[in-house]
């Protein structure tokens, strides 16, 4: 069931509800007289009150009470199918519902119900049989036709659907959506004659509208019959020089057919079109961009349409933006930067222009634009979490912790739960805790940030890493770098620190294996990775080794620890990881 079918159907049930509720006279069976009616009314009342209010159990056990007192009502059995059909048996909704048609056949809502079911059952052909009777008494009715269409076509009864189509338009006159979809049905069953004549209804009461044409070419060109569908698109472009899309509708058609001048001609045409909404050029071009692989077409053919545009049209903030895409495809993302910063130039109030700028910054590592296009960015958004991160990563990147953590905490409360952008505030906000000495908030910080995103790489290497550092948690630490280091085998910080874990739980050998992999795969090897490496080596005995390993770390530098100038001396104690 498509969509409007189902919004249908959901607006039906409801007015149903309300309808039945609002005139309660009808609840009482006329039949009924003295306590007997009393009690029934008291009964069907409550149960679409507690119906209503949601809870269904209860309605239920009234409405069943009402079929004890009387069990000929077809108001009864509606509400108990209504219920009974929001679960997976439908055979009780359905007898229901058949009963109640027969008790009152000319009740809208009993027929739209049981219609409802029996399209749950894939009954379509009985369902359409009740749309039938409804449009028969309620020809007035469009829904009706609407949903019956649809019934068929999802049963691929094409005839039959037309069959409805030609009764609509007998009752409502000639109409586009009909028309229209009288035409596709006719040219899935390869009938383009009855297929045209529909779209030439639609020509000839609205002369003025070339899309008509336009369909009608599309038909014939889907249909082998291309001398008819050019002649009709060719008509198009000289009498109509403004119709873009005609002209990129022949351009992508030369395309099929590998005729490169006609596809050339038609996209420069509609491209130096002064006349054509660039916005329509833009998505096309985007389009050709996004499907590049497919459409087999250089990356230096798209750019030459790209900068036709932006030399016609420098000013235009569409083309510009289209230019910083396909830029940042291309991963020229300096250029792409310089773009972005002149749109922003020009329309402070685009979001997603900041965004982007701000992320660009990121990538390029540059700190400085980051907190200035952050807090600038403010100024118009201060209610978005992202600039208040970007502005926090190049103080914690500079040792002003509290100052961001401020930034951090402010963004953290604007972020939607169990996003991507709060668990990686979370996991900053880690960081700042961590080296502000404040552990334990640290530590729930990274369990918040791993709870919503267990996959964040970066987060499950730092927090192993710092577990190891505290000789705290070593066998979580284990998985957690574990699954870091899954996901990315090469990286050499994730090696250094399953080595270092590893060597905290004193699984020495395989620990000498990964920090021996993690220098290997290091291009400049830090002084830090030298100092593990050399305990490592002290630990399994190696201790000459490890001697060369620790001298060569204090050559280095480069965050190694205090006590190394006493290891080259003393050797490594047994009580290491104290």
């Amino acid at each position: 069931m498509n969509k409007l079918v189902k919004s249908l159907f959901v607006i039906l049930f409801l007015l149903c509800a309300i309808q039945v509720f609002a005139d309660k006279k009808k609840a009482v069976e006329p039949t009924l007289e003295g306590e007997a009616k009393v009690q029934f009314d008291y009964a069907f009342m409550e149960g679409v009150r507690f119906k209503i209010l949601g809870d269904l159990k209860s309605s239920l056990t009234y409405f069943d009470q009402c079929m004890k007192i009387y069990n000929r009502s077809a108001a009864v059995r509606y509400e108990i199918s209504s219920i009974l059909s929001l679960g997976e048996d439908l055979n009780l909704p359905l007898q229901l519902m058949r009963e109640a048609v027969q008790l009152e056949s000319d009740n809208i809502w009993y027929n739209l119900l049981l219609a409802n079911i029996l399209q749950k059952k894939s009954m379509i052909e009985e369902a359409c049989k009740v749309y039938d009777e409804l449009i028969a008494k309620h020809p007035e009715r469009e829904d009706f036709y609407i949903i019956q269409v649809d019934l068929y076509t999802s049963t691929e009864k094409w005839e039959k659907a037309i069959e409805v189509l030609n009764r609509y338009e007998k009752q409502f006159g000639v109409n586009e959506p009909a028309i229209i979809e009288k035409a596709k049905l006719y040219s899935k069953m390869d009938n383009v004659k009855r297929a045209s004549s529909e779209i030439m209804k639609l020509i000839k009461k609205y002369p003025e509208n070339t899309d008509y044409l336009g369909l009608l070419a599309e038909l014939y060109l889907s249909h082998n019959q291309e001398k008819k569908g050019l002649q009709l698109l060719n008509r198009i472009v000289k009498d109509y020089p403004d119709n873009g899309f005609v002209q990129f509708y022949l351009a992508d058609y030369y395309r099929t057919k590998k005729d490169s001048l006609n596809t050339e001609k038609y996209i420069r045409l509609a491209l130096a079109n002064d006349n054509i909404d660039n916005n329509l050029k833009v998505q096309y071009l985007l389009k050709l961009l996004v499907n590049q692989a497919d459409l087999s077409l250089s990356t230096d053919h798209i750019y030459r349409y790209v900068q036709l545009l932006l030399e016609k049209y420098p000013g235009d903030l569409s083309v510009r933006t289209l230019n910083a895409d396909f830029l940042k495809r291309e991963n020229k993302l300096e250029e792409c930067k310089k773009e972005l910063e002149f749109i922003i130039s020009k329309e402070k109030n685009n979001y997603l222009v900041w965004e982007e700028l701000m992320l660009l910054s990121n990538q390029l590592g540059d700190t400085a634009a980051m907190k200035s296009e952050g807090l600038e960015c403010l100024n118009y958004f201060p209610n978005e979490p992202l600039p208040y991160m970007m502005i926090s990563l190049p103080m914690l990147i500079e040792g002003n912790y509290a100052k961001a953590t401020g930034y951090l905490q402010k963004g953290l409360e604007l972020a939607p739960d169990k996003s991507f952008i709060k668990s990686q505030l979370y996991a900053y906000l880690g960081e700042c805790y961590y080296k502000q000495d404040s552990i334990e908030i640290a530590f729930s910080m990274f369990d918040s940030a791993i709870a919503i995103n267990p996959n964040d790489i970066m987060t499950l290497n730092n927090y192993s890493y710092y577990l190891s550092l505290r000789n705290e948690r070593l066998n979580q630490a284990e998985k957690m770098i574990s699954t870091a280091l899954s996901a990315d085998p090469n990286n050499a910080t994730f090696l250094d620190t399953y080595a270092w874990v590893l060597f905290k739980l004193k699984n020495y050998s395989l620990a000498r294996f990964y920090m021996r992999s993690a220098i290997e795969n290091t291009e400049e090897p830090s002084g830090v990775l030298y100092e593990h490496y050399g305990d490592i080596l002290y630990m399994n005995g190696d201790k000459e080794e490890a001697l060369k390993m620790w001298k060569k770390a204090l050559e280095l530098g480069d965050d190694i620890s205090d006590n190394l100038k006493n290891k080259i001396v003393n050797g490594l104690s047994v009580e290491h990881e104290e």
